[in-house]
């Protein structure tokens, strides 16, 4: 152990160090200060009283200002209340250094991308559009020309799609609307494949099947029909262009293949697949039944709308068009982005790329088509104190560090309430992710990184997905995820023999059943799980063919399956995976530094090793309470023999003396009282610090939630329109009102 405890002291420095830098960032002594509103003036001095019209004319006013000097203390840039209107990144650079950009407690400094929308723009449908609306909502649903307002070049989506396929956003009153789509909630299932399609190996084609219900016959496909599903697996949505609907016999034949074809990869063997596959159907003007809903009609490039409940005459309407990100900080030092909102656009919130200590602090980041925060490179960057939510893609990604070297980055994500995220990819769009691979398909590692006091929920994949080495994941609240998706993980890493020294301790993860608590798939290897409480997942940790893993004193509480183990790597020819082993001989397991680190992952380099056989992993401690299985293995025994099954122990429903004792498991307080006889019956089980799990009071979130919205609704973010604004009501009126983000 003892080199897991110089790890966590060197955590310690580390938050000793941040906390310096934090404090230092934004303190109220300043040596100089401009301010900046939206009914400002460039040719002002950036007074107060008299301050610039945009963040470029402050960023140059700081740039003039010499802050050289090693004690040279931060300027600040005051950001009045009201909208920043922004048709650009915003961009700061090396040069840009000790500058903090502030503005009220409130947030109510908004750098904004959304275009507004002039309200003599909205106007009524044509008789033609008017004539495929549901007759219910004819009187009410608007029409905006897109040409008319400038956006002449928008065009129809490609055939096949995951990321939202180029279409805006829309928002009433900051309210993000939902896409019109049929069924309104939940999905239509496939009655019968006919065809799989041809993704691979050969000439492409779409696949065949029949609908279930008549209603798609109404559908006129060739104005565009897309239909949105997940085909073969849970975990690979995509939106797929209709080439040819038969109404008389319900056939729906697909314009683009997808890998592998579509019908489920687990139907029966001889069935093209098992009637169970989700679709449903998006952007159509007969779906728009909803307050709340839309669609493009690319044809005639006019966008339908049915106001949302409460619309009213000053009601703002705003599309979302802008790809680029709001603020872009590179290679920059000990700048900090404090009390602001960012919001609006179709690209990322902030992208960090290089530098060192730059900071985003107690922001409200959301309605992005994006991420929310992007961190690339530099040290000890950090996100504290933020509320994430309606974003299209990921919340906070994390990479940096040198795996050669083992070299922190020191990177955070601390005390954020992240949730909505993944509205346009819905799946590998997680709440945080640490390493990441680029758009350009370059994979981007983390080592170091911490992501702790974190409240990750209502999501449609995971909340966490991870890679690299040395990151630490502690003392997270997460619940609700894998709404829409299956095989998943609310803690998820997968395949990587290397990514050793990761710990995931002290963390809840509650009602999530279609998920594992701690997903280490496909080989993935060396990680520990300790500590940690879990309640109603589909399995706590779950090892799936990998080396060298550690799972110690976890509380698993009625979940189907408490942990499980196997041995799929033999199975599925883990020793010559090429993934695998590419990964490994791109990692230098033999230096100095990973010999001393990491002694095992030596011995995957030995070919009388067999790599596909799980090695190493140990499993001892652990209490599982009213589980159906409490420990479950998969695999030959021969095949399973080096795991280390210590002693466990299973509190098994209806037995006496086995009441856990937890301190009020009734108001989601599963600590346990001093006379648990958990203690009595494994004498080395910890006291788990569940009072200090999840968010915390601090100088950037001076207010938490509501204990009882963990319960939450559940309700996805595909769902009804009313249901997602109802949700978001609450988080938006918390907004207004402190600084505690309220939870749907």
């Amino acid at each position: 152990m003892k080199p897991l405890r110089t790890w966590r002291v060197a955590w310690v420095r580390w938050g000793v160090i941040a906390a310096v830098t934090l404090t230092a960032l934004t303190t109220a002594a300043t040596a100089a200060e401009w301010h900046v509103a939206p009914t400002g003036d460039d040719a002002n001095p950036g007074t107060k009283d008299a301050p610039f019209a945009t963040l470029e004319r402050a960023r140059s006013a700081a740039r003039e200002h010499d802050r050289s000097a090693e004690d040279a203390k931060p300027a600040t840039i005051w950001l009045a209340s009201g909208i920043h209107q922004r048709t650009k990144p915003f961009a700061l650079e090396s040069r840009d250094t000790k500058l903090v950009f502030r503005g009220p407690a409130d947030r109510s400094a908004r750098i904004h991308a959304g275009r507004a929308v002039d309200r003599g723009r909205l106007g009524k449908p044509s008789a033609s559009l008017l004539d495929r609306l549901p007759a219910a909502a004819r009187e009410q649903v608007l029409a905006i020309d897109l040409a008319a307002i400038g956006l002449t070049d928008l065009s129809a989506p490609p055939d096949i799609f995951s990321d939202g396929g180029g279409l805006p956003d829309l928002s009433v009153d900051d309210l993000p609307l939902p896409l019109a789509r049929w069924p309104n909630d939940g999905p239509a299932t496939i009655e019968r494949v006919i065809d799989r399609g041809q993704g691979m190996g050969g000439p492409r084609r779409g696949g065949v099947f029949i609908a279930r219900d008549d209603r798609v016959g109404r559908w006129p496909v060739a104005e565009g029909v897309w239909l949105e599903g997940y085909w073969r697996v849970p975990w690979d949505p995509a939106t797929i262009r209709v080439a040819a609907i038969d109404p008389a016999t319900r056939k729906i034949d697909l314009a683009a293949a997808v890998q592998g074809g579509i019908g489920s990869k687990y139907a029966p063997k001889g069935e093209l697949g098992d009637g169970k596959e989700p679709w449903w159907a998006v952007n159509l003007p007969e779906e728009i039944d909803l307050p709340g809903e839309w669609c493009i009609h690319f044809p005639s490039k006019t966008l339908l709308f049915l106001p949302p409940t409460g619309f009213g005459p000053q009601s703002v309407v705003r599309l979302a068009v802008d790809r680029e990100p709001l603020v872009m900080i590179e290679e920059a030092a000990m700048v900090a982005l404090q009390d602001l909102t960012l919001e609006g656009g179709l690209g990322d919130g902030v992208m960090i790329s290089g530098g060192r200590k730059a900071l985003v602090l107690g922001c409200l980041i959301r309605n992005l088509g994006g991420n929310g925060v992007t961190v690339t490179g530099g040290s000890r960057h950090a996100i504290r104190g933020c509320d994430i939510h309606s974003l299209g893609e990921a919340g906070i990604i994390l990479a940096g560090g040198d795996r050669a070297t083992l070299t922190h980055c020191g990177h955070a994500a601390l005390n954020n309430d992240i949730h909505h995220v993944g509205m346009r990819r819905k799946t590998w769009a997680a709440a945080i992710h640490v390493g990441r691979t680029s758009k350009e398909g370059r994979r981007l590692d983390a080592v170091g990184c911490r992501v702790a006091h974190n409240f990750l929920h209502d999501l449609p994949h995971s909340a966490v997905l991870y890679t690299g080495n040395d990151n630490l994941f502690e003392a997270n609240e997460v619940c609700r995820v894998a709404l829409t998706s299956g095989d998943v993980g609310a803690f998820y890493t997968s395949h990587d023999w290397t990514s050793h020294g990761n710990l995931l301790r002290h963390n809840f993860v509650h009602d999530c059943p279609r998920a594992n608590a701690f997903y280490i798939d496909d080989g993935d290897s060396g990680d520990t799980v300790e500590e940690n409480v879990v309640v109603r997942a589909a399995c706590g940790p779950f090892i799936g063919g990998g080396h060298d893993n550690v799972v110690r004193h976890n509380l698993i509480v009625e979940c189907p399956i408490g942990i499980h183990v196997d041995s799929r790597g033999v199975s599925r020819g883990y020793a010559t995976d090429k993934n695998l082993r590419a990964r490994l001989a791109e990692t230098p397991v033999e230096s100095e530094v990973w010999r001393k680190k990491y002694p095992s992952l030596s011995a995957l380099l030995d070919p009388k090793h067999d790599a596909a056989v799980p090695h190493g992993n140990l499993i001892v401690g652990n209490v599982t309470v009213r589980c159906a299985t409490p420990y479950r293995t998969s695999g030959k025994p021969a095949e399973l023999a080096d795991v280390r099954a210590g002693v466990n122990l299973d509190l098994a429903a209806g037995k006496a003396g086995n009441d856990p004792r937890f301190v009020d498991s009734d108001r989601f307080d599963f600590g346990l009282d001093p006379s648990s006889p958990i203690f009595r019956r494994i004498k080395d089980f910890p006291r788990i610090p569940f009072a200090s799990i999840g968010l915390q009071k601090d100088a950037y979130r001076t207010a938490l939630p509501d204990p009882s919205l963990r319960l939450g609704s559940g309700q996805g973010p595909s769902g009804g329109a009313e249901a997602i604004s109802s949700q978001l009501d609450i988080e938006t009126t918390n907004e207004r009102t402190g600084r505690g983000s309220a939870s749907p």
